[in-house]
Order: structure tokens, then sequence, then C-alpha cells
């Protein structure tokens, strides 16, 4: 078979772009290897990694988060003083017992002035009071704060998943940010792989100029692109250590988790498990009994109180005097004269200006108020158990198309990168080639997260 010297020559051409594009490559590998370590260099590597090994698993996070995070710690707060005030009600079964002691002096004044007859009044005195029974006022409060502190506690759990699934979302946004970042990574060093190529062959005459142009413009483009995306994982990280709770929490890797569980309930039965196990809901029922407590004391404020008092005390007044057969003497300031008393009453409320029938509209009103928020609760429990539910199946089916996207969008990359290296097809190709397959990789990275994210917001619905 002959040739002819114009195709010799053509393809001879190529041949030597195809070996400049290789070296090109070579050179720029090289120029961008660092130079050999010395022995410090590799120590302090070594160290390096060994401090980056340590990675942050998303239990360790969330054991972080429920340590340190300031709402956390505040719902804990509310908890104590609640408890506090279920022990200020019991109080009521128990009496009250006060020690009062005073020294008042006393002067008096005349027409002729003050008088040296004023005196000094000593008083040690000892008091008992104690509700012997007020026909279930104190029974109704002591019911109503310990309700209370039930309503208090499930707040306390909400505030913990509202924590825990803050967390979730922030770890899985993470590490969406940091999979585009390596997207991105990937497409700057294929497309300078282009431009390389490009160069050569613009270089032994067989591609115009326009060719290496355009490779240059797409590769300026993907480098713009990857600062984007690195600065977007660095915002990530401080969402998720503000997620976390610690504010100096030093940036490290994370567990890479894109695996897909099924969804093991059908929508009405993830509903019912919601109505049945979210702690709001648990709270707005813990607050309705205590209101009903509460109404119940403020109808008995109607009702008669049974109250024990005792006293026991030592006084004298200084100037005090007594008869002793026909002699007036002045006795003596100490020892104080001992005196006792006991009192029983039986308190019957008659009319107190409308206060009681007042404080009964009062609770009535709370009460409905509650009610009223626990049905709009139970509505917004629905809502996010469909709206997570639906974006869950939707992702779960997203996720086939995007993975089978990806692999198509390779493969016509591989193809486009072919033609082009054997002078078929044209730069066009390849660029639009790269940046199909640059899009449908951040699709299905952003999609696979995304089902993370939706997952944790599920679990949340449901109260799991």
């Amino acid at each position: 078979m002959k040739y002819s010297g114009k195709r010799l020559r053509r393809q001879a051409g190529f041949a030597l772009a195809v070996v400049l594009a290789f070296c090109r490559l070579l050179m720029a590998q090289a120029a961008e290897s660092p130079a050999p370590a010395t022995q410090p260099d590799v120590q302090m590597t070594l160290t390096k990694q060994a401090a980056d090994a340590k990675v942050l698993a998303l239990d360790d996070a969330l054991l972080t988060a429920l340590d340190n995070h300031p709402s956390l710690k505040a719902a804990r707060e509310r908890v104590a003083a609640q408890q506090a005030v279920l022990g200020q009600q019991v109080g009521a079964y128990y009496p009250t017992v006060s020690a009062t002691n005073q020294y008042r002096t006393t002067t008096q004044s005349g027409t002729t002035g003050i008088s040296p007859t004023g005196f000094d009044f000593f008083n040690s005195q000892l008091t008992f009071n104690m509700t012997l029974y007020n026909f279930g006022k104190r029974e109704g409060a002591v019911q109503a704060a310990r309700e209370t502190l039930s309503a208090t506690g499930y707040n306390y759990k909400a505030a913990v998943d509202a924590v825990v699934v803050g967390v979730k979302q922030t770890y899985y946004a993470y590490l969406q940010a940091k999979a585009i970042v390596k997207v991105n990574e990937d497409t700057v060093k294929d497309r300078q792989l282009l431009v390389n190529q490009t160069q050569g062959f613009f270089d032994v005459g067989t591609r115009a100029r326009i060719d290496v142009v355009r490779a240059e413009s797409n590769l300026y483009s993907a480098q713009a692109d990857l600062i984007a995306s690195q600065n977007a994982a660095q915002v990530a990280w401080v969402t998720l250590k503000n997620a976390i709770g610690v504010r100096d929490l030093p940036e490290r890797p994370l567990v890479e988790d894109t695996t897909m569980t099924a969804i093991p309930y059908n929508l009405d039965e993830a509903r019912e498990i919601a109505y049945k196990t979210r702690p709001e809901l648990k709270s707005f029922e813990a607050q309705r009994r205590a209101q009903d407590q509460n109404i119940a004391t403020a109808r008995r404020g109607h009702l008669p109180d049974l109250i024990f008092d005792a006293n026991y005390r030592k006084s004298h007044v200084s100037n005090d005097t007594a008869k002793v057969g026909n002699r007036t003497i002045e006795l003596n300031t100490f020892p104080l004269r001992p005196s006792w008393q006991v009192q029983l009453s039986f308190n019957i409320p008659i009319f107190d200006g409308f206060r009681t029938t007042n404080r009964v509209e009062e609770t009535l009103h709370t009460y409905y108020v509650i009610k009223a928020q626990e049905e709009q609760q139970r509505q917004q429990v629905a809502l996010d158990v469909e709206q997570s539910y639906l974006k869950l199946v939707e992702l779960e089916q997203r996720i086939k198309a995007n993975e089978a996207a990806a692999k198509a969008a390779k493969e016509n990359l591989d193809l486009a990168n072919g033609r082009y290296q054997v002078g078929v097809g044209n730069i066009i190709e390849v660029t639009d080639a790269e940046a199909l397959y640059t899009s449908a990789q951040t699709t299905y990275v952003r999609a696979l997260y995304d089902y993370k994210i939706a997952d944790a917001q599920f679990q949340r619905a449901i109260g799991k």
C-alpha cells in the first residue's frame, strides 16, 4: 500500500502532537510534585497525617452536641427550675415554723418635756403554722406542678431532637460540600490536561488557536467553580460547628456515608407513629392535664381553709410592776416571762371582689389556648411527616436517574475525548461533554446527601 507524502506528513504531525502533549503533561505533573522531603519534613508530614487521621464520626458529633449545645443547657435548667417549683408546691403539706426576737425601747413625753417613765420591751417568740385541710387546693397545685414538670421534660426531649437533626443535616451538608469540591478538583485536572493536549496540537499545526483559547476559558471557569465550592465547604464546616455548639472545633475529616435505607413505613403508618411519639404533642397533653388541675384549684377558691396556729413566747416590759400585799414592786427584766397560744381557724371566703371568679375564667381561657396550640402542633407534625416522606420517595427515584445520567455523561466524555485525540471531533464536543459530566456528577452527589438529610428529617418527623 502506498501513502502520499501529504498524508505521511499529516500522520507524523499528529504523532508529534500527541508526544508533545504527553511530555507537557509529565512536565506539569513534575512541576506540581513537591521536592524530596528532608527527615524533619518527613516527621512533620507524618505528624500532620496522624492528626488528620482522627476523623469526626457522626456519633461523636452528636455526643459532643448533647454535652455542649447552649440550647440543651438552657432546656436542662428549665427542667431543674420546674422541679424546684414542684418542691415549692409540695411544701404546702409541711408546717411553717418561724422565730422572732424583738427589743424595743420607748420614751414618753408630757406637758413638761420628756418623762423618765420610758420602758424597754423584750420578746422572743416561736410560731408554728400549718394548713390542715383546704379542700384539695394544695393537692391540685402539686399535681399541676407535676404535670408541668412532665411537659418541661418533653420540651427538653424536643430540644434534643432538634439539636440531633441539626447536627445530622449540617454533617451531611459538609460531606456534600467536600464531595462537590472533589468533583470540581477532578474537573480542573481534566481541563488542564485538555489545555495541554490542545496546545500540543496547535504547536504542530494540527489545531487552530481557537481550540486552545476555548480550552483555557473552560479551565478558568472550572477553577472559579472550584474556588466557590471550597468556600462553600468552609461555610458548611462553620455551620456544623454552630450546630454542634463548639466554637473552636478544629476542622477534621468526616466519615463518609452514602448508604440508603429503605423506608420502613407507608405514609399513614408514619403519621400515626408521629402522633404517638412526638415529644411536642406529649408536652401539650401534659400542659392540658396541668391546666385541668389549675382550673379545679381555682374553683376551690370558694371553699374554706382549716388552719392550725400555735406560738410560744417569752417577754417582759422593764417598767412592769406587781402588787405584793399592800406594796407595789417593780419586776426584774430577766428572766423573761413565758406564755403560749394555740388557735384553730376555719376561714370561709364570702366575698373577695370577684377575684376567684375571674381566676377561674383565666384558667379556662388558658386551657382553650393550649388546646388550640396542640391542634396546630398536630397539623404541623402531619405536615413534617408528609413533606419528609414525599421528599425521601422523590430522592430515592432521583438518585437512580442521576446515577444513570452520570454514567452516560462519563461515556459521552470518553467518546468525545477519543474523537478529539484522533482528529475526528472538535473542541466544542469535548468542552460540552466535560460540562455535562461535571453537572451530572454534581447533581448525583447532591442527590445522595440530600437523601441522607431528608432521612434525618423524616426520623425527626416521626419522633425517632
